[in-house]
């Protein structure tokens, strides 16, 4: 059955038994979104839903529910559940007829690595990118900073001695810069 395989997508996803009887919080959402993916990834009843994992209709559709608000507050969760919908819905395309086909889900999962490890990769490249960057232009502001000290250093000395010298032209404020 589909929910069976979709059960081994969400469990390789977390690393986890999804059927284990504990209400810690990697394992509720984990089992929401397989009740979720099931409800839509197939033709199954609440009530059978909720059998494939010892529970009732009531508590697939209590997760069902709670996994939109989940959603639209936690970005983590939003991420993971795209995530899994693409890779059901990518499982169900690589052969809709028997999807329950072994050889088909590991090779599937080979493909699903090799996108992830690609990802992860590119992200390191751009982060690298944005690091050298970000340290780039770290050393410039300190550069600018630190000439901007002695500017403002030299100019307030100038000015002070402008001051005390000719008095009428720094009222002027022809040398005022913080005018």
């Amino acid at each position: 059955m589909n929910n069976i395989i979709i059960k081994e997508i969400v469990e390789n996803y977390y690393q986890l038994d999804i059927t284990r009887l504990t209400r810690k919080r990697e394992y509720v959402e984990a089992r929401a979104i397989y009740y979720n993916l099931v409800r839509d990834n197939t033709r199954m009843s609440l009530s059978t839903i909720g059998k494939t994992m010892g529970k009732d209709h009531s508590t697939v559709l209590y997760f069902i529910r709670k996994l939109r608000d989940w959603i639209t507050y936690d970005q983590q969760i939003q991420r993971d559940y795209e995530i899994l919908t693409d890779v059901v819905k990518e499982a169900v395309e690589l052969n809709p007829e028997d999807f329950k086909r072994e050889k088909t889900i590991e090779g599937f999962y080979q493909v699903q690595f090799k996108k992830i490890v690609t990802e992860k990769e590119q992200l390191t490249k751009e982060k690298e990118i944005a690091d050298n960057k970000l340290e780039k232009l770290l050393i410039r502001y300190t550069n600018l900073n630190k000439d901007y000290k002695e500017f403002r250093t030299k100019y307030l000395f100038i000015s002070s001695r402008l001051k005390k010298h000719e008095p009428n032209t720094f009222k002027n404020k022809e040398f005022d810069i913080t005018a």
